[in-house]
């Protein structure tokens, strides 16, 4: 029950696929799937892996007496502070100067919202729509409120509760996401604000919890997995994108977009329990390629970044055809280029800030681990003299 440990092998270059997608919904407004949502869906269900697989092991250390709920929570705020908020709101600080100044100063960036990590509600209840270059935030604000209401549900709840209280949410999530199609929602409100985006975290980490009962071993059963896994993640994600929105007030009708994606995020699901019980396959292998690894390392900046690169850079029709460049390729030259600008400004954030941020991580947990124990120490010493006296 304890959960895994030890490094999972693949996961950095399935983040670099994951923001791929998005870039490609951006960028390239790939229409045949909703790729965006996809690299979102991914990001979230390795986050809720990670993290709450963290939180489950350091829950099992406290009923082991092994370690303080005090300071594993504040080892964990510490490590999301540390990893998020430095280069978030650097570039917050000068998107809102820019904005002042120059940039899009008619089109209202819901600023406010962002620095405080309510982008989604913004996006889904307050503005009614997407509001262009800062989208994409809507997916960091779901993280941050996932990272404000996980560590107090798993760090003061028994471990053995836990798996249970992860399908729990799942299935008020699903509920709730298919009440809102039900409903006739709107597009962006479902998409930022509906309460499944937490259910894809929240499945991350049940298979965190309980992926290692089911038994995924090479062989037959395996290859069905990941061959039945693929297939319907592509065959969910093209009946969901070909999906027409329905003037029929029937509810079943409205609500079958909400039964695709909840097939598709089941299925990203499916595959994803496959990759991380198969680190030995040639998939794992393929995804732990240094330059592949590297951009999912540094996917966090790239994903920050990449809506900010200009759509037009590339664009040069003049030039192209002066350098007898096929028009076929023309689209795909800038989509290079902004692709490598997005990268490049990844990189630097990586090696500039958050590389040396993230350096601090260890001692100030050797810190916060240090001084709170000598406490309880210190505590146990005087109700030992007192019971003496």
């Amino acid at each position: 029950m304890a959960g895994v440990e030890k490094r999972v092998k693949g996961l950095d270059g399935l983040r670099a696929i994951a923001v791929a997608l998005v870039f490609l919904s951006h960028k390239a407004h790939v229409d045949a799937i909703d790729a965006g949502k996809i690299g979102v869906w991914l990001f979230f269900l390795i986050s809720g892996y990670l993290i709450i697989g963290e939180l489950h092991r350091n829950r099992v250390r406290i009923e082991q007496h092994g370690a303080r709920s005090a300071a594993l929570l504040y080892v964990f705020f510490m490590k999301r502070t540390l990893r998020i908020f430095p280069v978030y709101y650097l570039l917050l600080i000068a998107l809102s100067i820019a904005h002042a100044s120059f940039y899009q100063r008619d089109v209202d960036l819901g600023l406010a919202w962002h620095f405080v990590f309510l982008s989604n509600y913004w996006i889904g209840v307050v503005h009614d729509g997407w509001p262009g270059t800062v989208s994409h935030f809507w997916s960091l604000a779901v993280e941050q409120q996932f990272y404000l209401v996980a560590p107090f549900a798993l760090l003061f709840v028994r471990a053995s509760r836990h798996l249970t209280l992860c399908v729990v949410v799942i299935v008020a999530a699903a509920f709730a996401h298919l009440a809102l199609y039900g409903e006739g929602a709107i597009a962006p409100l479902i998409y930022a604000f509906s309460p499944w985006n937490f259910s894809m975290l929240t499945l991350g980490g049940a298979l965190a919890i309980g992926g290692a009962r089911v038994p995924l071993r090479a062989g037959a059963l395996s290859a069905v997995w990941f061959v039945g896994a693929c297939a319907a993640i592509a065959g969910f994600a093209l009946a969901r994108a070909g999906y027409a929105e329905c003037a029929d007030s029937v509810t079943g009708t409205m609500m079958q977009p909400g039964f695709f994606d909840i097939g598709l995020a089941l299925s990203l699901g499916a595959l994803f329990l496959w990759l991380v019980r198969r680190q030995d396959s040639i998939l794992v292998a393929a995804l732990e390629v240094r330059p592949l690894a590297y951009l999912g390392t540094i996917s966090y900046g790239f994903y920050l970044f990449h809506n900010f690169v200009p759509s037009r850079l590339g664009v040069a029709p003049g030039l192209y055809a002066r350098l007898h460049v096929p028009d076929v390729a023309q689209p795909v030259l800038a989509l290079v280029l902004q692709f490598a600008l997005a990268v490049l400004l990844a990189h630097l954030s990586w090696q500039v800030l958050e590389k040396r941020v993230l350096e601090w991580k260890r001692p100030l947990e050797t810190a916060i681990h240090n001084r709170l124990p000598m406490r309880a120490a210190a505590r146990q010493t005087h109700d030992a003299q007192r019971r003496g006296a």
